[in-house]
């Protein structure tokens, strides 16, 4: 997984992990990933469900940690992240202590929220999240969705991308 392997044993991060269901996948892969949350009740369940079983190993590779990103500081400082991965979790007043936080080399995994309902008000517009990462990112894949009424140019946005070395 190309995440775990460019991590090069810095912890990645998952933003907004909800259950930690991509964590733990993570963790399989041997990264030690930090669980972010403002709600860590879904987290918990998990674990203790993993430490009952064959996978209890990848839930010690866990570390929860609650934090309302919202509301409270980032808690990282720069480079000292091997990867982020924010799947159905939309904060672009996060993209920049994401670029910070994260390593060179290190990957972003970038899923929005789906586009039901009237949530496509809290979507990004066409081409937004791109002309954001694109200075600093080699951007590896990226897949956008038209979503909500017409004229809303509102999309739902998938991208992997590698942070470019520093100069």
């Amino acid at each position: 997984m190309k995440i775990a392997d460019a991590a090069d044993n810095k912890p990645v991060l998952d933003v907004g992990c909800g259950s930690g269901r991509n964590a733990v996948l993570l963790s399989r892969f041997g990264c030690t990933v930090v669980c972010l949350d403002k709600d860590l009740t879904s987290l918990h369940t998990l674990r203790a469900s993993l430490d009952q079983s064959p996978l209890r190993k990848a839930s010690a590779e866990l570390i929860a940690r609650q934090v309302d990103l919202e509301k409270d500081r980032w808690p990282f400082t720069s480079n000292v992240v091997g990867g982020i991965i924010s799947v159905h979790f939309f904060m672009p007043v996060l993209f920049p202590h994401f670029t910070t936080s994260l390593s060179s080399g290190g990957y972003l995994l970038l899923q929005t929220v789906p586009g039901c309902g009237g949530n496509y008000v809290e979507l990004p517009k066409a081409l937004e999240v791109r002309s954001t990462f694109e200075m600093g990112f080699s951007i590896e894949f990226y897949k956008e969705h038209k979503v909500g009424p017409p004229g809303s140019n509102a999309v739902t946005v998938q991208m992997l991308a590698k942070k470019r070395p520093l100069n």
